[in-house]
């Protein structure tokens, strides 16, 4: 069964800036490898951009919406993005039509997600040029809120739009809920815990997957054509051993396939080093895991000793109570002294 997908991602200035030249495919050359650009003209827009890139188009939003945004931090997020697909089954089986339908619904669900509004969506293109057709929306978060005189404005506030802790599950259950509705038979996509996590592509770019696998099959073809002993041998059967003849059959070979070697052995060397930097980013994940545990055995120790003490304090309190009755009692009874009456006369 397919899934119904929608993941959101959060950009500071710099990560906005360079999310253009994909999104729109301004470039003429991808490092993507599942990018087929015969196929980019049948990608399509349900908003383009006015304007040349999503910085420019951003500040003409945010004056023409009388957008407004607090203190501006070299990490403050300007813009988010939320990504629709499902797998390329789903769509073969529905055909384009049903295809186009989809992601019109889809753009219509995240317009009017948390009243966000079309009007502060930047971008939103669909791809049909790789594996599995997918929306990019990119949009700015804004909230409706009041300022400090209670006049109610229009905040860019990614962290507002997104409180809570469980803000993705519930964007993910309220987009599985209207898809469904709309005559899509697809499965909930995978819970998001809310944890921060590393994009597919991403990790494939860490670890090198593309150029790793593209060594491996270059290493396959050298082998291929390597020089082995059986060929040695069939050298060995011409009766005119020449200069011409060694040097075109046996000598140039083996320098080409030496020199293949080193080329290969060369770009090993520089994908291992570019898997070391992936390992060390692992550990240091896994040293502050270690000293965020750390400080949360810390905290239980104090928190432990604190309910100590508050215990320690609710005794005193109930015993000085206890006693302060008893002697309630005994006034009352052996002297004739109503403490309580005595207490509101004073008071």
């Amino acid at each position: 069964m397919s899934y119904a997908i929608i993941r959101n991602e959060k950009y500071t200035k710099e990560q906005m800036i360079q999310l253009a030249p994909h999104n729109e495919r301004f470039k003429k050359k991808y490092s993507n490898k599942n990018i087929d650009l015969s196929k980019t003209s049948q990608n399509y827009h349900l908003k383009k951009p006015v304007e040349n890139g999503y910085l420019k188009e951003y500040k003409r939003l945010v004056s023409e919406n009388n957008l407004k945004q607090g203190q501006i931090h070299s990490n403050s997020i300007y813009a988010c993005e939320m990504i629709v697909t499902s797998d390329s089954a789903f769509f073969d089986k529905i055909g384009r039509k049903e295809t186009e339908r989809y992601f019109k619904e889809c753009y219509d669900f995240i317009s009017s997600y948390k009243n966000l509004g079309e009007e502060n969506i930047l971008s939103a293109v669909v791809h049909l040029d790789e594996e599995s057709p997918h929306m990019h929306l990119v949009y700015i978060p804004v909230v409706n809120t009041k300022d400090k005189n209670g006049n109610v404005i229009k905040k860019i506030s990614a962290s507002e739009f997104w409180k809570g802790k469980r803000s993705y599950k519930k964007l993910q259950d309220s987009f599985y809920k209207y898809i469904i509705e709309k005559g899509f038979k697809l499965e909930r996509g995978k819970e998001n815990t809310d944890r921060e996590h590393i994009s597919t592509d991403d990790m494939k770019k860490l670890t090198n997957f593309y150029d790793t696998k593209d060594l491996k099959e270059n290493l396959d073809k050298v082998k291929d054509e390597g020089i082995t002993y059986s060929d040695v041998q069939e050298f060995y059967k011409y009766e005119n051993f020449t200069k011409d003849s060694v040097e075109k059959k046996l000598i140039v070979p083996l320098i080409k396939y030496n020199n293949k070697l080193i080329m290969q052995n060369d770009k090993l060397l520089i994908e291992l080093s570019k898997v070391k930097n992936a390992r060390k980013y692992y550990y240091d994940l896994e040293q502050k895991f270690i000293e965020l545990k750390k400080e949360n055995d810390e905290m239980n120790k104090k928190l432990k000793y604190n309910k100590i003490e508050l215990e320690a304090c609710y005794n005193v309190i109930k015993d000085f109570t206890e006693k302060n009755e008893k002697m309630e009692k005994i006034l009352k009874e052996k002297l004739g002294i109503d403490y309580s009456n005595l207490c509101k006369s004073k008071f």
